[in-house]
């Protein structure tokens, strides 16, 4: 009888590990809860999340207040309107410049909530400090709607509260406006103060969790109360029409960081980036001007001009080769017109053959020259007879300079 040989285990592939894998992930993926309404960035109005403060916001409207966000830097612009400010534990470190103009702002007559947790500058600037008491809020005896027993009311977290230590400055004028007990009878704390700066007021706050979503919306707590009193606490009594303007500049919201931004921004909203600017063009302005064109301009032509002696020469090398005998003989005539003209009497716009008349009955002498003249004039010659023509001008010129050297030295 034959044994039944026992079947091989099943191995793992690399195929079912990564099935398996990916099955894990993808139930993960759709089981895992989101935060719905939320950006994830704390103690801001925008967030309707546990960490998120836009309930305070809901209340602060339902109190009266004339709320408003804050997405840009302060500016000069809007440190002239009086108003509330409220800086909760900002995620972007506040300037000199802007904390100057929250505190401006309160000196004329403003408000400002901040939190101790946020901008350690703003603190200094306030001279108030953080002590070292803590506490979770619970106010066991609050008349709430009993909720009774459930996972939400035991999983939650109170709030915290953290000391305050106020400024010197402000004497006897502090406002407690939060104060929770210790653990351990280690006494109360002061978690939130008041006092007067200027001709506004001044809340701070140890802690901003206060103001969360998560413990807002939960009457046993009292931090709807606590909120509404430091909102009550802030208001102007000079002008109770104040808006409450909370800032979500430094959360995160806005024009930030880039240095493209940053420069529009600067050359934007400050004169001294219009200055820039109107430099920027003048300059661009002169660099077009003295830019290379697409067309250069074309130089001056520059004609050079032989010298008389080089154009005569050319002259009659140009006459030579052409055999214009005739030619030649009129601008040779015309020659001895211009020097010695005025010893004949004759009009300058007289013809050749007309001065040559005046000059033959004013000297019968230079007949034979005359006549030389005339010939060449009236058909060409060869070259030896042309070389007699010019004899034959030179004698007239010669004689007519003769008759005029009298009159020219009268």
């Amino acid at each position: 009888m034959t044994s039944v040989a026992p079947q091989p285990a099943r191995k793992w592939t690399a195929t079912w590990v990564l099935a398996v894998l990916a099955i894990v992930v993808l139930a993960v993926a759709l089981l895992t809860p989101e935060e719905s309404a939320s950006d994830g960035r704390d103690m801001s109005t925008f967030s309707t999340g546990p960490t998120g403060a836009s309930i305070a916001l809901e209340l602060a409207a339902r109190m009266g207040w004339k709320t408003e966000r804050r997405v840009t830097a302060l500016d000069s612009e809007a440190a002239r309107a009086r108003r509330v400010d409220v800086v909760l534990a900002p995620s972007v470190a506040l300037g000199a410049h802007e904390v100057h103009r929250l505190l401006e702002n309160v000196r004329a007559g403003g408000g400002l909530i901040a939190s101790l947790d946020g901008d350690d500058e703003l603190a200094d600037s306030l001279g108030v400090d953080g002590g070292r008491g803590a506490a979770l809020l619970d106010a066991t005896s609050t008349d709430c709607p009993d909720d009774g027993i459930s996972a939400a009311r035991l999983l939650s977290i109170p709030p915290d509260a953290r000391e305050v230590e106020p400024p010197k400055v402000a004497g006897d004028h502090v406002t407690t406006l939060l104060s929770a007990n210790q653990p351990r009878g280690r006494g109360s704390i002061r978690g939130a103060i008041g006092f007067p700066l200027g001709g506004g007021r001044v809340v701070v706050v140890g802690s901003s969790s206060v103001f969360g979503n998560s413990a807002v919306r939960y009457c046993r707590w009292d931090a709807d109360l606590i909120v509404a009193r430091i909102f009550a606490y802030v208001r102007s009594r000079n002008d109770p029409r104040a808006p409450l303007v909370f800032d979500e500049y430094h959360h995160g919201y806005g024009v930030h960081g880039g240095s493209l931004s940053a420069a529009a921004m600067y050359l934007g909203r400050t004169s001294s980036g219009h200055f820039f600017v109107q430099a920027l063009l003048a300059g661009l302005l002169l660099l077009l001007a003295k830019a290379p064109r697409p067309l250069p301009p074309r130089d001056a032509e520059t004609v050079l001009r032989r010298s008389p002696i080089e154009h005569a020469e050319a002259l009659g090398r140009a006459f030579e080769d052409v055999g214009a005998t005739r030619t030649a003989t009129s601008r040779l005539l015309g020659g001895v017109r211009r020097r010695v003209g005025r010893a004949v009497a004759v009009s300058s716009g007289a013809s050749d053959e007309e001065f040559l008349n005046a000059v033959e009955r004013a000297n019968p002498s230079l007949s034979d020259s005359v006549r030389q003249i005339r010939s060449a004039l009236e058909r060409p010659i060869p070259a030896p007879q042309f070389t007699l023509v010019g004899g034959a001008l030179e004698h007239v010129e010669q004689a007519l300079t003769r008759d005029s050297s009298p009159s020219l030295r009268t």
